[in-house]
């Protein structure tokens, strides 16, 4: 299932029941195509690799837990690792080998995210049942290509991830699928294309303006905020912030795909097979190698930004810089309230409480005094406190798996306003609509965060995603913030109201 706490959590019985009954259905579906229940030899296998699974899933970590550096990076040797993994009761080193092809010294030390959850691997592999283990990888096996199997298999995999879990009705056409099957395959080889065609080189550079405008923003913020009271901590947040790297548009270097022979006639899952191969021997490659800094961790064509905090540098692909977060002929308000808020979002993902354990070289170390972290800390356990009152369908948001993207909303949204405040000519703007400047550029802040869900894919996100709702993710910054509440005259009775004690303020 898509998390531990599937396995665990109250509210989720039904898909727990769902889930063993889907499994049997495909392990059914194996046997014959026709079949419209699974058998109940089927059922107790499935039984068997839910049973295996519960007792995996408990010593994997919580989703809030994952967010933590320090709890997740567990640098050793791969001998180190075997011996915390059993002492020898599974063969860690051949199995590296053989998925790797690298000897142990080849792959150098390793970091392993969550020791626990291994550990319990080795202890179940060689105490299970070797039938309930032989259902477990028949299970995976199959999972792993249920998406590309024959319509039977297709429409039971939609059945259950989509349709129960998320509540989608209808299942995307097939060109749609086959689509995004390609673009997973050959992302950076489509990206060219999309580039050659719709990615306007001038745009760039008014892009790369709003980003300098942002971070003489972010600049200015971190050399006046009274809470950073040693000079030793104000001086190490401006050094990481001017060191920031800055890509927009594709990649210098393209991922060459030559190594990848498709030939015509394949069949469709061998096509997925050689894709799944050559991606494994990328990664290998890049085992116990220099950081590659010239990497996109996303493709040209995504409609989205990140910030890598191990390489302390921002990304703006090619697709980013469109409506509605970003157009040449939109007046300045548009652009800072769309795209400027999403710069300083990832500009402040290097100062939430994930980001602001790594340094300007990307290393994680512990660059605050005592008094200043526990001053953020405090700050942060304010933003906690808003995410845990609001409600999705009558459950609330998880306030610490969504706290470092709370953080950047607000630190990104109040960025981008100062640096649209310091554009030429802000003070003497037109009305434009019967909107301000100020409004529009709240307006536009708002538009990004349009969305149609279901019921089931909100709740699901609730406890899958370190992002908020939309609607809290448009209103929550909001509320914090004095010139929004200005602009548009907000009551002290309005929900959007937060007294200024309440207040959340960190960047």
């Amino acid at each position: 299932m898509p998390d531990r706490d599937y396995y665990f959590d109250e509210d989720k019985e039904e898909k727990r029941v769902e889930y063993k009954k889907h499994i049997a259905t495909m392990f059914t579906l194996l046997d014959d195509v026709t079949a419209t229940e699974p058998t109940e030899e089927a059922m107790s296998a499935a039984n068997d690799v839910y049973n295996l699974e519960l007792s995996l899933a408990e010593a994997h970590m919580t989703k809030t837990e994952n967010r933590d550096p320090e709890a997740t990076y567990n640098k050793m040797s791969i001998a180190e690792f075997a011996e915390r993994c059993g002492g020898g009761s599974f063969d860690f080193s051949s199995f590296l080998k053989g998925a790797t092809g690298k000897s142990a010294d080849e792959l150098g030390d390793i970091n392993v995210r969550n020791i626990a959850s291994l550990a319990k691997v080795a202890e179940v592999a060689s105490s299970v049942d070797p039938a309930a283990l032989s259902h477990y990888l028949k299970w995976h096996a199959l999972h792993s290509c249920g998406k590309y199997l024959s319509k039977v298999f297709v429409m039971e995999d939609f059945r259950f991830y989509e349709k129960v879990l998320a509540g989608t009705d209808e299942i995307k056409p097939r060109w749609k699928r086959a689509m995004a099957f390609t673009e997973s395959a050959l992302g950076e080889a489509l990206g060219q294309i999309y580039c050659a065609k719709y990615f306007d080189e001038s745009s760039k550079a008014k892009a790369l303006a709003i980003v300098e405008s942002v971070r003489q923003a972010l600049e200015e913020r971190l050399g006046e905020v009274d809470w950073i009271k040693s000079e030793s901590t104000r001086e190490a947040a401006l050094d990481k912030m001017s060191r920031f790297g800055v890509k927009i548009g594709y990649p210098d270097k393209w991922i060459d795909y030559t190594s990848l022979k498709v030939e015509n006639g394949d069949h469709f899952l061998a096509m997925i097979f050689k894709s799944r191969a050559f991606d494994l021997a990328r990664t290998v490659k890049e085992m116990n190698a220099p950081t590659d800094k010239d990497k996109w961790f996303m493709t040209p064509q995504t409609v989205n930004a990140y910030y890598h905090p191990s390489l302390n540098e921002i990304v703006f692909p090619a697709a980013f810089l469109q409506p509605p977060f970003f157009s040449v002929d939109v007046d300045d308000a548009i652009n800072y309230g769309a795209m400027g808020a999403v710069i300083g979002h990832e500009m402040t993902h290097g100062f939430d409480d994930k980001g602001r354990k790594f340094n300007a070289d990307g290393n994680m170390v512990d660059w605050w005094t005592k008094a200043d972290s526990d001053e953020y800390e405090g700050r942060v356990k304010v933003m906690v406190e808003q995410a845990n009152a609001y409600e999705v369908h009558g459950q609330s948001v998880q306030g610490k798996l969504t706290c470092g993207e709370n953080i950047a909303d607000l630190g990104g949204l109040r960025l981008a306003y100062r640096a649209l405040k310091a554009r030429p000519g802000f003070e003497n703007s037109p009305i434009i609509d019967g909107f301000t400047q100020t409004q529009r550029f709240f307006l536009s802040w708002a538009q990004c965060w349009r969305q149609n869900i279901t019921k089931e894919r909100s709740l699901q996100l609730l406890t899958l995603d370190p992002h908020g709702p939309n609607e809290m993710r448009c209103n929550g910054p909001l509320s914090n913030i004095p010139e929004f509440l200005v602009a548009f005259d907000i009551p002290d009775d309005s929900p959007m109201f937060k007294p200024v004690e309440a207040r959340a303020d960190i960047w």
